[in-house]
């Protein structure tokens, strides 16, 4: 999918509150394995749940973020 989405001029980002370190072990070990190579997209570290916070995925209690997909358009506004 993530060469549609390329067509369209549009960016793929995936967040979650791991470190980055985590990340890097996550796509070299396990993700690889899965689709033969890196992920052709960015990993954001979210660490203190801000971003998450902001789209009303974070959990407090736990210091987790549900999954969560959002189309936002060029002016910041989330459509869909």
């Amino acid at each position: 999918m993530y060469p549609e989405f390329k067509k369209l001029d549009a960016e793929v980002l995936s967040v979650s509150v791991d470190s980055v370190f985590v990340h890097k072990m996550w796509n070299d070990h396990e993700l690889s394995k899965m689709i033969g190579g890196d992920i052709p997209f960015m990993m954001c570290s979210d660490q203190d749940g801000s971003i998450g916070k902001s789209y009303g995925i974070y959990d407090e209690d736990s210091g987790t973020e549900t999954r969560g997909r959002f189309i936002i358009d060029p002016d910041g506004n989330i459509q869909g």
